[in-house]
């Protein structure tokens, strides 16, 4: 039985317009009263991520910042920040692409930062972040705070930012999250190790679980549990990962395999 669900958010179980499923809610309402325990797994900040879902919140897990943090119940069960002196070189290092329209997010405990304004960057902070703050520069870290993820925006990331920044990759994960930006976390911070976390946490066997995800930053949950889906949209190198293939993420396809692989839900 099926004791334990986590899905990605954007491409993923949210369809292109950034909109949950019809009837979402009650979905997760019934999986809590049939034992069953569901987890947003974003690389999103938690606070954005626990506004999506505040009537359930209390009947769910989330995994943020890539499996940086996870939250139960609005408090945290765990934190893994990287060390500040490494976040300002890599920050330093990134910068040098500023003219090339590389802009960076630093995403802490408490809140994220920006010190830039360029519109299509802050359009897509405000959509992932609902604790946001401009600074005048990084030259230290903002307000002392522990930072959980640097976050690259840039439109041809794969291409350009991705592997600029890979020479970090030995001490870092560094995750091209979707087209448009490149995520640096701690080297053993990622979707599946949050995933398994929780899967212990629960008591949810390799057999016990489903996954969804779409892209390069849930790479890691596809080798978590028996019924690991890419989505159709999902990139190649993922689909290659998965055991399944689930419709898209504007098909419903989450939903449509939850209610395929748990046919006592009555939805």
């Amino acid at each position: 039985m099926i004791k334990f669900i986590a899905a990605d958010l954007d491409g993923t179980l949210l369809n292109s317009s950034h909109a949950l499923p019809d009837g979402f809610m009650e979905l997760v309402e019934k999986l809590y009263d049939m034992g069953i325990t569901f987890a947003a797994a974003s690389g999103r900040q938690y606070y954005g991520v626990e506004k999506l879902f505040m009537p359930v919140r209390d009947k769910m897990m989330f995994i943020a910042e890539n499996g940086g943090v996870a939250y139960e119940k609005g408090q945290l069960i765990y934190s893994l920040p990287m060390p500040a002196d490494d976040v300002l070189a890599m920050v330093h290092e990134a910068e040098k692409l500023y003219d090339k329209g590389v802009r960076i997010l630093l995403s802490g405990e408490n809140c994220a930062y920006v010190a830039d304004s360029d519109k299509d960057f802050s359009d897509s902070c405000n959509t992932y972040c609902a604790r946001l703050k401009t600074v005048n520069d990084f030259s230290v870290i903002p307000d002392g705070d522990r930072i959980i993820k640097i976050a690259l925006f840039d439109k041809n990331a794969e291409m350009q930012v991705y592997p600029a920044m890979k020479r970090f990759s030995d001490d870092f994960n560094v995750i091209l999250s979707n087209t448009c930006w490149v995520d640096i976390v701690g080297k053993t911070v990622n979707k599946g190790t949050a995933v398994t976390k929780l899967m212990e946490r629960l008591g949810a066997g390799y057999d016990e679980a489903m996954v969804f995800g779409d892209y390069l930053n849930d790479y890691e949950m596809m080798s978590c549990c028996k019924y690991s889906f890419a989505m159709e949209n999902a990139h190649p190198q993922l689909k290659s990962a998965a055991h399944y293939i689930a419709p898209s993420n504007d098909d419903n396809g989450v939903v449509r395999e939850i209610k395929a692989h748990i046919p006592e839900l009555k939805i």
